[in-house]
């Protein structure tokens, strides 16, 4: 019996499952493309929340870099600052040396002088003040050589330290 109706309306039948089939292919068709079009919504919408993190990210690499040149250049300047003084600081050190090697020169000529004279408590006295102040101009010297490379290397920290009024 369903064979006798089937019969008559399997054409029909056939019919309606081919729309049916069409209309499944057109709705996955139509699904398909709206997938699509989603994901080129979304893949939008990501690149446009990170492009103010890249252009922040840019921006901060651009800023480093003009700070990295800046203290560069200021590190150069005060190298060769310090060499200059460093050059200053040798030239009145050898100065010093010469007056030092010239005063010891003039005391000692004065030792010999002193020497002839009667008075031996005269010369025992004046040959004491010689060596003590030939003494105390070697100290002397030396300590200025000290000082003025203490202060040459303070002066090249406190001038290559950035300073803190720069926005980092």
């Amino acid at each position: 019996m369903i064979d006798a109706v089937l019969g008559k309306f399997y054409k029909y039948i056939i019919l309606v499952l081919m729309i049916f089939i069409f209309g499944y292919v057109f709705y996955a068709n139509s699904l398909a493309g709206k997938l699509a079009n989603a994901e080129k919504v979304k893949t939008k919408a990501i690149a446009d929340a990170i492009k103010p993190y890249q252009d922040a990210i840019d921006q901060a690499q651009e800023e480093k870099a003009a700070i990295m040149q800046t203290w560069s250049a200021k590190i150069i300047e005060v190298e060769q600052n310090a060499i200059k003084q460093i050059q200053a600081a040798n030239i009145d050190a050898r100065n010093a040396k010469l007056s030092a090697d010239s005063m010891s020169k003039q005391l000692s000529e004065a030792n010999k002088r002193l020497s002839s004279a009667p008075k031996q408590t005269i010369i025992n006295y004046a040959i004491a003040n010689s060596e003590l102040l030939e003494s105390c101009t070697t100290e002397y010297r030396n300590l200025a050589e000290k000082a003025d490379g203490h202060s040459l290397d303070a002066m090249r920290l406190y001038d290559s330290w950035p300073e803190q009024n720069k926005a980092l």
